[in-house]
């Protein structure tokens, strides 16, 4: 019984080209018209989204961090540090989805919705 359910499971799983959606990895760093430009954009978006989220807590724990053990320490600055970078990298991340939106042939989008903090 047990062996039938796992042979089944693995037959399901298994299954070569059933879906018919390509499975051929997309190259990020190309900026090639043949691969899937708005998917690529929106990786790098949500990529921005996350490092923002990051920053911004980020920037919360300095503040914490700060009344805990003093603007001196190294905790407060390691955070800033942290939350800066993690900004520089949503700028580069919207800078790439920007690039691979502005070939040839693709349409352009509106940018996600910022949050009150990145409209300043």
């Amino acid at each position: 019984m047990h062996v039938a359910i796992l042979v089944l499971i693995l037959a399901i799983f298994l299954q070569p080209g059933c879906s018919g959606i390509s499975t051929a990895p997309l190259d990020m760093a190309a900026i090639d018209p043949g691969q899937d430009q708005k998917k690529i954009a929106a990786y790098y978006r949500q990529e921005a989204v996350v490092a923002r989220q990051q920053a911004e807590e980020l920037t919360h724990r300095a503040v914490v961090y700060e009344r805990l053990f003093g603007p001196e320490s190294e905790w407060v600055s390691g955070a800033r540090l942290l939350a800066q970078y993690y900004e520089e990298t949503a700028r580069e991340a919207e800078q790439l989805a920007r690039r691979h939106l502005k070939l040839p042939g693709e349409a352009q989008t509106p940018s996600p919705p910022m949050c009150d903090r990145c409209r300043q």
